[in-house]
């Protein structure tokens, strides 16, 4: 998790949350993560909309599935569907070769249905905050 991201372009937030990953070991290879995850850019962005970004791919430079989440500084121009800038990004990467990834992605997407996630997010002070904004947003989907 990296709160208040200092990063301008999409490519740099790409290569910040991909080098979070690299020093959690769950990328071996950066740049074949990186270039993987902008060669998904290009297809469609993934820019979802409200504020938010999904970064995703799957690709040999991962060793498992994972998350990390970037709060950016300040909003960039991420190519949104509503043109919005982002300033919240879940970046998710897997393996080829793995399951699960498609069920991530839809389970971030309904974590940030209500919009309460989002906000508290955006509050949060520290890793320890937005974690537990994360748990709490859980607990409510699952009952």
């Amino acid at each position: 998790m990296v709160l208040d991201l200092a990063a301008s372009s999409k490519d740099a937030v790409i290569e910040a949350l991909v080098d979070a990953l690299v020093r959690a070991e769950v990328v071996q290879d950066r740049q074949r993560m990186v270039d993987d995850l902008k060669k998904r850019e290009r297809v469609m962005s993934t820019g979802i909309g409200s504020g938010i970004a999904v970064p995703h791919a799957q690709s040999p430079g991962a060793t498992r599935l994972a998350m990390s989440l970037g709060r950016l500084a300040q909003p960039i121009d991420f190519e949104a569907l509503d043109e919005r800038p982002v300033r919240l990004v879940f970046m998710v990467v897997g393996p080829e070769e793995r399951g699960g990834f498609i069920r991530v992605l839809a389970r971030i997407s309904r974590l940030l249905y209500s919009g309460d996630l989002q906000r508290n997010l955006l509050r949060a002070r520290t890793s320890a905050e937005a974690i537990a904004c994360i748990r709490e947003e859980e607990t409510k989907i699952t009952g």
